[in-house]
């Protein structure tokens, strides 16, 4: 079923298009639009921008660019039916019943992960299986409020308890396997719960869908793992995700920090004990899809990794990954023995604020490891830390960050910074000298039809007449051009041109919107005489069109010679063309005198 498009443009007057990208974005007015961090690529200085007004957003820096339903589709990585439901949940707009048959599985495994988070959390709270997993939290001291915040669940020891009670809700076996929750049996007869006798952390994604779990076991066995997670599903990548970061998202932006931890408990007690702004990486080495996430929020980050070789060797992993993100990375260096959840039970609030206060640099934090191990202490030494700290400075692409950090360097191991630098340039002289390969350059017909839409977004019906007279869509050459101008040739034979933000709506990728952002950001000039810049692109744009015809008939002709055939019919085409192409200007110009008010 077709969403109608009277409730598609209700959804869309109904949304501020500020408010759902503050959400992924930190943004910050300037003028009449807000600048912030581009989510799409790595960025030091803001380049992308939203405009309320218009409905668009456009980043000067990538070129990307849409409206609301464009920015929640390539963030969340949905389609535009689920981007339109989202939207409408949020506005409070009722639409049209969807069968189930027709509801996509992603939005079918999102309702699973949803379902199966109530059941854990009233397995938690309300039965008799679910008192250990509770006095185990209460005994580590979290509060209901914490249990509450994170939505904590318990998994009984049952084989099929979720299997079942999903089933009389009427989720298939089909929807809770592709969601990771319950699995085949070996000889093929059935299904069992895949969460069983654990305590179930939901991981939430970053508009707060529930798209999986971690799981932990409440007695200690080895012969189990600790912690297990839902395997990949379409919603649930762990490489993609961090925990808490939604719920900790306002606390990020108002710190304008983030602290990045290893454990889901981490992140609950420093919550709890009133820092807000903690995230984890549940366990999984950072991943450069994670740091584009923390981007989104902070350029800031504060390891706060286990005080063991562990953590250590985690926190290095993780400071390389950070920098090559474009991200200023210090080290909160934990006791040995010690974790932030530990940390903060044993000492309290007031010590971590004192730790906070007392951050490395990543330059610090790995001289002071390597001295604690006496490896600094001969010039060979000295050297060899050298070019270790060498290869995580040349992970900073901003130059003059990476100028600074050479020299701090240099000062704190006392080796010139001029040999420190030249060292570098040596190791990676590909990686600096390297630049991406630029876009070509727009053709001058691709230029004229560009031309073409900027008068038509700017004054619709205006310019709609005389333009359509002449110029079909079949007439753009370039493929994202020729589906705008279809879409606005659609509105123009119904009487209404459409809107620039309803553009991109049911567009299958995001060029659409990206060139429709490129073509709002680079308006007409106001002194440009905009009769005679039209006539031009048209003329342009139809000359390209009866050139093509008439090269095509021209080898029609050659190829009617050669096989003795008439050619009298294609000969006449062929200069009928030719007299459309000497008479073009001056049927244009008539055009636009007659239907144009200049």
């Amino acid at each position: 079923m077709k969403i109608p498009e009277d409730k598609i443009q209700e959804i869309r007057e109904a949304t501020d298009i500020v408010e759902i990208v503050s959400q992924y974005v930190t943004l910050k007015k300037k003028g009449k639009t807000f600048m912030g961090l581009c989510p799409f690529h790595t960025e030091k200085t803001p380049s992308f921008s939203v405009d309320p007004v218009r409905g668009f957003y456009h980043c000067f820096g990538c070129g990307a660019g849409g409206n609301v339903f464009t920015f929640l589709m390539e963030t969340e990585k949905i389609n535009f039916p689920e981007a339109v439901k989202t939207l409408a949940e949020k506005a409070g707009i009722s639409l049209p019943i969807f069968s189930d048959e027709r509801a996509s599985d992603v939005e079918n495994l999102y309702q699973a992960n949803q379902f199966a988070a109530q059941y854990f959390r009233q397995v938690l709270l309300k039965k008799q299986a679910g008192k250990p997993a509770l006095d185990y939290l209460t005994g580590r001291g979290f509060k209901a409020e914490t249990i509450d915040t994170f939505m904590l669940g318990f998994a009984p020891e049952i084989w099929d308890g979720l299997l079942k009670r999903a089933e009389k809700e009427g989720f298939s076996t089909s929807i809770l396997e592709k969601a990771g929750l319950i699995s085949r049996r070996k000889d093929g007869r059935g299904y069992f719960d895949r969460f069983r006798g654990r305590l179930m952390f939901p991981v939430m994604n970053i508009s707060g869908r529930i798209v999986g779990f971690g799981a932990r076991i409440l007695i200690e066995d080895p012969s189990k793992p600790k912690y297990i997670n839902t395997a990949e599903t379409p919603v649930y990548q762990k490489s993609r995700l961090l925990y808490g970061l939604f719920v900790c998202r306002q606390g990020i932006r108002r710190e304008e920090k983030l602290l990045l931890v290893e454990g889901y408990t981490d992140v609950m007690r420093f919550h709890q004990c009133g820092f807000d702004f903690a995230v984890a990486s549940s366990g999984t080495a950072l991943t450069e899809e994670q740091a584009r996430l923390v981007r989104r929020y902070t350029d800031q980050v504060v390891l706060v990794y286990d005080g063991d070789s562990a953590g250590f060797q985690a926190a290095l992993r993780g400071i390389d990954v950070l920098l090559a993100e474009g991200l200023h990375v210090e080290i909160a260096s934990l006791p040995r023995g010690s974790d932030p959840d530990s940390f903060l039970r044993d000492r309290g609030a007031e010590a971590m604020k004192d730790l906070l206060k007392s951050t490395r640099t990543f330059i610090e934090f790995r001289l002071h490891r390597l001295q604690s191990a006496k490896k600094m202490q001969t010039p060979s030494q000295r050297a060899a830390a050298a070019r270790i700290l060498l290869e995580t400075i040349s992970k900073i692409k901003d130059p003059v960050e990476r100028a600074l950090m050479i020299k701090d360097l240099g000062e704190k191991i006392g080796i010139d910074e001029a040999i420190l630098a030249d060292s570098m340039k040596s190791e990676h002289r590909q990686t600096f000298e390297q630049t991406p390969p630029g876009e070509s350059e727009p053709s001058l017909v691709e230029k004229a039809e560009m031309g073409l839409l900027r008068l038509l977004l700017e004054g619709g019906s205006q310019w709609a007449l005389p333009i359509f007279k002449y110029i079909k869509p079949h007439d753009f050459t370039h493929k994202v051009s020729r589906q705008i101008a279809d879409r606005l040739y659609q509105g123009y034979l119904k009487g209404r041109i459409p809107d620039a933000k309803e553009l991109p709506d049911g567009a299958s990728d995001g060029s659409v919107a990206r060139l429709i952002s490129n073509l709002l950001t680079e308006p007409l000039a106001d002194d440009l005489d905009r009769l005679q810049y039209g006539i031009d692109c048209m003329a342009c744009i139809r000359e390209h069109s009866i050139r093509k015809q008439m090269d095509h008939i021209k080898s029609q002709i050659q190829s009617h010679e050669k096989q003795h055939l008439d050619t009298q019919e294609l000969a006449r085409e062929w200069m009928e063309l030719k007299n459309q192409l000497a008479a073009l200007r001056t049927l244009i110009l008539e055009a636009w005198k007659k239907d144009v008010e200049i």
